[in-house]
Order: C-alpha cells, then sequence, then structure tokens
C-alpha cells in the first residue's frame, strides 16, 4: 500500500510505502477508510490511532492529526476461522548466514558504543564520570556481557519494585552499585 498525504503548505503529496498485512482468502484492496471524520487518511498516525482503539486507551490523542487519521483495527478481524494454507513449522536453517564465526574479540563500531551507553541507562552506569568513555575500550564480548547485564538487572529491579508495591507504571531509576558488582567489563581481561 503507498499512503499519501496531502501537504497544503507545499502543495504536493508526501507519499511513503505501508504495508498492512491482512489474513484474508480474496485480495482486498483498501482505499480509504471509514472515519473518524469524512476526509480521514490512512496515514503514519493511522498506526497510534489504531493502537488507541484496539487497546481502548482512554487517553487523549497525542495530536489532531492522529485523532483525523483513518484505523485499521476492522481489518484484523475479516476472518472467522485460522488459515489453514500457512506453514505451522519452518524448516530447520542448514547452514549460517555468516561466512565466518562471530568476531568477539574486536573493538565495538561507533553504533555498538552507543548501544552499551544506551545500557549504561538501565544499569546508573550514565551517572559515573566514566560515562563519555563507556563501551570505548570494551570488545564485542565484554560488551554483549555488560548489555545482558544491564538489562537482567533493569528486569529484576523492577519486579523488586513491583512486589514492594510500586505502581506498574512507576517508572525505576537504577544507581550504580560500587561495591557490590563485579568489575567493570572493560577493566577485565578475557
Amino acid at each position: 500500500m503507498l499512503a499519501c498525504v496531502y501537504r497544503a503548505a507545499w502543495h504536493d503529496f508526501l507519499c511513503f510505502p505501508f504495508v498492512i498485512l491482512v489474513a484474508s482468502d480474496a485480495a482486498n484492496v483498501i482505499h480509504e477508510p471509514n472515519g473518524p471524520t469524512p476526509h480521514s487518511q490512512f496515514e503514519h498516525s493511522s498506526v497510534p490511532a489504531t493502537v488507541k482503539k484496539l487497546f481502548n486507551l482512554n487517553t487523549n490523542f497525542l495530536t489532531k492529526r492522529d485523532a483525523w487519521a483513518g484505523t485499521f483495527e476492522s481489518y484484523f478481524s475479516l476472518r472467522k476461522t485460522p488459515r489453514t494454507d500457512c506453514p505451522e513449522k519452518l524448516p530447520e536453517v542448514v547452514r549460517s548466514l555468516r561466512a565466518s564465526g562471530a568476531k568477539e574479540d574486536v573493538s565495538l563500531s561507533e553504533f555498538q558504543v552507543e548501544l552499551i551507553q544506551l545500557a549504561s541507562q538501565l544499569n546508573g552506569d550514565h551517572v559515573l564520570n566514566a560515562y563519555p568513555d563507556i563501551g570505548k575500550s570494551m570488545s564485542v564480548r565484554q560488551a554483549n556481557r555488560y548489555a545482558e547485564d544491564a538489562v537482567a538487572r533493569f528486569l529484576e529491579a523492577g519486579r523488586a519494585a513491583l512486589r514492594a508495591g510500586a505502581n506498574e507504571s512507576a517508572i525505576v531509576t537504577m544507581r550504580p552499585a560500587l561495591t557490590s558488582r563485579t568489575p567493570s567489563p572493560s577493566l577485565q581481561t578475557s
């Protein structure tokens, strides 16, 4: 599907590809939505508008554009029974997509360093003075270990907060535990 939005300020259309997969026997071509206004269209704001409608969220729309956008929820239930022409199990992959194994002892790319900095937001290390350099001296193996540990600690802190009676929508903010953790992966040798 190609979603097009008329931009009056520029007197042109902004078009972008958009795919919606519908389990149906007959080919369906969807041209225009049935509301919420007579001039609503499908466009990128249709995604949050559909989510709001599907989950019956009672909060206001983020923008007037979201309120105006057409939604897709009626297309998710076109069938009354599941399809039977789809495989239930996919075949096993017989060979790796990689020509060689993972290079875990190499330095991180700039993008990977940024991912480690994101992980440091989860475990509280972002408040340390070393934050700007976190990940720069890590190998891929060390960074993987660090990221997995950060996510695990964050999830455990969330579970502990819920057990202690915290609101489910509360945001868990962690601080670095300088005395109870093993040394930073950048300081360990592998």
